[in-house]
């Protein structure tokens, strides 16, 4: 009996092949699983004043560390109603395409912030495969007053 054959050495490549695949699948499935429930989140919170409050604190610290703005949310542009076309091109109404929360974050920097001088944005951060990836949300201000 030999102690190696080709057909041993497909065999093992196949099955590492195969385990590889199956652990690809099982963290595809767990990504969307773990995307779905973000989305799900993002549908039904309610921004709190402590949210607000830690949000004015990194605007604060990063103003004092000579930034110009500061991201106050990271998310997959698969959950805008567009897959983040919109904003990924600046067209004008981006901000209709929020989902959720994310829009009353908008209305919140329209509200309290916009009167005092900060702008709100937002872009794409990554493109992975060439597509839109994460989104981030961005508060900013000018380099001075004037």
């Amino acid at each position: 009996m030999p102690v190696l054959s080709v057909a041993d050495l497909f065999a093992a490549k196949a099955a590492a092949q195969a385990r590889r695949q199956a652990e690809e699948e099982a963290a595809r499935e767990a990504h969307q699983a773990e995307l779905k429930a973000f989305a799900e989140k993002l549908m039904t919170y309610q921004i709190t004043e402590d949210d607000k409050q830690r949000a004015l604190t990194k605007i604060r610290r990063a103003f004092e560390n000579g930034e110009k703005e500061v991201m106050l949310i990271r998310f997959p542009s698969d959950i805008c109603e567009d897959q983040g076309r919109r904003i990924n091109n600046r067209l004008e109404g981006w901000q209709e395409t929020l989902p959720g929360v994310l829009k009353h974050v908008h209305e919140w920097w329209e509200k309290e912030l916009a009167p005092g001088g900060f702008t709100f944005g937002a872009r794409v951060l990554d493109y992975p495969g060439g597509m839109p990836g994460d989104i981030g949300l961005f508060i900013g201000w000018p380099d001075q007053l004037g």
